[in-house]
């Protein structure tokens, strides 16, 4: 009774503390003007600010460490360093983006960073379980500077921080955070070029294979794991929810483009399946026949 009760007192000390966090990246307390509207500079000024000064920080330790250290600690700590400086260039790229392609709906919530509780906790989890490990398991049993992993982690978070900019640069105007159900706005347009012409969802495809290849950089294989079950659990209830609304936008259009275009998200399945060019081919010559 008394370990459970101290769990209990635990898990809302932390819920606390994420709603805290969660308050203040909201700037629920915030007074001044510049501060209180969605689309103050100050929002904005300091979201930069604070990007910046994490991503500096950590590309001088990065520095540092490649200059003077040796050894599997350095690459553990060089592994941290790297998945900070691509998390600060991924919320930056988020409001890059939006700003020079999207313009007329900026705001502070394009970078991102009070993107939702459950998105905050994440981060959280990642770090912790980094530090835990790093502190407490022995180099044998932990991927804490094991090079090939940091690696392969590196490169595919970048391959996949790339597709996710090109899907939102190729997606122009039409691309929103939101997924529009109720109605169709009159400027938005089927966008099937670019990568899209290879991926169906190419942001989600980016967003799903970041948030996995991050946590193989950092060698945390729990949240691995974690990561790629929410994430495919995330996008398998909102990708059928985004197409139903482009089937009713549409039509046969989409039918078309979304039938020989993957998903690729693995146990993601769309509200239209997915039969390749080849076998819609093939399907197309036999009803005729």
């Amino acid at each position: 009774a008394a370990m459970r009760g101290l769990a209990l007192a635990a898990m809302g000390g932390l819920v606390h503390l994420l709603r805290r966090i969660q308050a203040v990246l909201d700037f629920e307390d915030a007074r001044s003007p510049h501060f209180v509207h969605e689309n103050g500079i100050g929002r904005h000024g300091v979201a930069g600010l604070f990007l910046g000064s994490v991503c500096g920080f950590h590309f001088c330790a990065t520095l540092a460490l490649v200059a003077l250290y040796s050894g599997s600690e350095r690459v553990a700590l060089l592994q941290w360093c790297s998945y900070v400086c691509l998390l600060c260039v991924f919320h930056a790229l988020e409001w890059l983006v939006t700003a020079v392609r999207r313009p007329r709906e900026l705001g502070y919530r394009s970078w991102i960073l009070n993107h939702s509780q459950a998105y905050t906790a994440a981060i959280l989890a990642c770090s912790a379980e980094f530090w835990i490990e790093y502190a407490v398991l022995p180099s044998a049993w932990s991927l804490k500077g094991n090079v090939p992993t940091a690696l392969l982690g590196l490169v595919a978070s970048v391959v996949a921080l790339r597709i996710r900019v090109d899907a939102m640069w190729t997606c122009g105007k039409n691309f929103d955070h939101q997924v529009m159900v109720d109605a169709r706005r009159e400027d938005h347009e089927l966008v099937t070029d670019g990568i899209y012409r290879w991926l169906r969802h190419p942001s989600y495809f980016g967003w799903f294979y970041w948030s996995i290849a991050g946590q193989l950089l950092l060698g945390n294989p729990i949240c691995f794991v974690a990561f790629a079950l929410v994430s495919m659990d995330f996008f398998q209830s909102r990708v059928p929810l985004e197409e139903e609304a482009l089937l009713k936008f549409y039509n046969d259009r989409y039918v078309d483009y979304a039938s020989q275009t993957p998903i690729g998200i693995p146990f993601v399945e769309g509200a239209v399946p997915f039969v390749g060019q080849r076998r819609r081919r093939e399907l197309a010559e036999a009803k005729q026949e």
